[in-house]
């Protein structure tokens, strides 16, 4: 199998690999599919059909750079494998002309509650509508760890599948008070995410306070808060991406492929539940991607499919990432409230 081939990181920090088979002709296909699919341009030069795996890199890069044109803290990474590679992937026959896309994003934490929270008072529900399309449409974007799944990986990765430690401490201590309590001063408890998280932040996302889509609007239109306004406009265009879920990835083992790790404060216990959770993960099978597609590249439409496939959720994605810059970045406590 070639080594994969890494291409330069783009200013707006999104690289991309291309982890081709052996054989040139291979190759030669995915840059004339690129062609069909208008991702390489008409007027490429010549000599670009002499340098096929290099002119596929570089127009696929120039593609995915313009269509997130924008984003602001997010890094996306995208891996086209095909053939050889792909098989080593999937762990079984492939032909070489079959390419499996795998998309990411780097784990970088985000502190979002004071945002949450001041748009909470703002409007009772606002705070938690932003928090639950976050949590909605994210998975079918980039998934973020929110308080959501803080509570659920403590759930099963500490407390045996319970709702706070006590079973864990009745496994391992049994009635002996000073070993449950040394225990306990050790350990991610039910305490420490209650008062990490406001109650509705780990509800299940389906279950917490909404505000409808007029409302959405009318904070978009006249907040006084110019970042409250920007927020709303964003939430009200995720909801209005029409996403199926037909890109979840098909690997085996713990799910780690999250990028944004959304804390409520600097340093709070999400960020050591995603840690301890990721450092066991590796250990095992685990799935690092949030995205793939699979297609071959001998069907004529199978590049320009995936191009219509990737083309919203790129759209998407920038608007998460916009939604998490916003909400992540300035000084929350001091923005005005009310309406205009």
């Amino acid at each position: 199998m070639m080594q994969a081939l890494q291409l330069p990181v783009l200013a707006s920090g999104i690289p991309c690999r291309l982890q081709p088979s052996s054989s040139n002709a291979s190759t030669a296909l995915l840059a004339r599919r690129l062609y069909e699919a208008k991702v390489i341009p008409q007027a490429a030069p010549a000599r670009a059909a002499q340098e096929p795996l290099q002119t596929a890199k570089k127009h696929l890069e120039h593609w995915i750079e313009a269509q997130v044109e924008g984003m602001q803290c997010l890094t996306l990474h995208l891996r086209l494998m095909i053939g050889k590679a792909e098989e080593e992937f999937s762990g079984g026959p492939a032909g070489p002309d079959m390419v499996t896309a795998l998309w990411s994003s780097e784990c970088d934490p985000f502190t979002v509650g004071p945002a949450l929270d001041a748009l909470e008072a703002l409007l009772p529900g606002l705070g938690q509508t932003v928090l639950t399309t976050i949590d909605l449409i994210g998975v079918l974007l980039i998934p973020a760890f929110t308080a959501w799944d803080a509570m659920g990986v403590a759930q099963d990765h500490y407390w045996y599948g319970e709702q706070n430690e006590e079973v864990a401490l009745d496994e391992m201590c049994a009635d002996d008070e000073a070993e449950r309590e040394a225990m306990r001063d050790g350990m991610v408890t039910r305490k420490m995410i209650d008062e990490a998280f406001p109650a509705w932040a780990t509800t299940w996302p389906k279950r917490r306070k909404k505000v409808s889509q007029r409302v959405l609007a009318t904070v978009a239109e006249t907040a006084r808060s110019k970042k409250a306004r920007r927020v709303a406009q964003l939430v009200i265009a995720l909801k209005h991406l029409r996403l199926k879920d037909e890109c979840r990835p098909q690997g085996d083992g713990s799910f780690i492929g999250f990028g944004p790790v959304l804390v409520w404060r600097d340093g709070d216990v999400a960020a050591r539940i995603f840690d301890d959770f990721c450092n066991d993960a590796v250990q095992a099978e685990y799935v690092d991607w949030c995205g793939e597609h699979r297609f071959d590249l001998e069907e004529d439409a199978s590049m320009k499919a995936w191009v219509k496939l990737m083309k919203p959720r790129l759209d998407g994605i920038r608007l998460l990432d916009n939604l998490i810059f916003e909400l992540s970045a300035g000084d929350w406590r001091r923005i005005p409230k009310g309406f205009r």
